[in-house]
């Protein structure tokens, strides 16, 4: 019987729900954006999605020089791509932040406080 590790938990759970939210994002594309599903993408994928929108979309919209901040009318990838990649900085910052406190729980018991 195969069982997983430790480690292969969080990795299942971080891939789920990357994958979740790339789905959900196609489905909402394919559906035509109705307003239930948008309500939900929002916060699924937030912060990252927020920090994927300024850090990397603004600049290259800056750089192309299209100064129009609108929506394309019709069918299109980059919305659940923006929504995947928001998901994966999320799975990010938390693997992140786990490290950080990991690192200081050590540092902490090391020092023999």
């Amino acid at each position: 019987m195969n069982t997983l590790g430790p480690r292969s938990v969080p990795r299942l759970i971080s891939v789920g729900y990357v994958g979740l939210v790339l789905a959900v994002a196609l489905a909402d594309e394919i559906a035509g954006h109705p307003s239930a599903l948008d309500a939900a993408m929002t916060p699924a994928a937030f912060p990252g999605s927020i920090l994927v929108l300024v850090s990397v979309l603004y600049p290259l919209n800056l750089l192309a020089g299209d100064d129009s901040f609108e929506g394309e009318s019709g069918f299109s990838l980059l919305t659940p791509l923006f929504h995947g990649t928001g998901a994966l900085v999320n799975v990010l910052i938390v693997w992140a932040v786990i490290a950080f406190v990991r690192h200081f729980r050590n540092e902490a018991r090391r020092s023999g406080r």
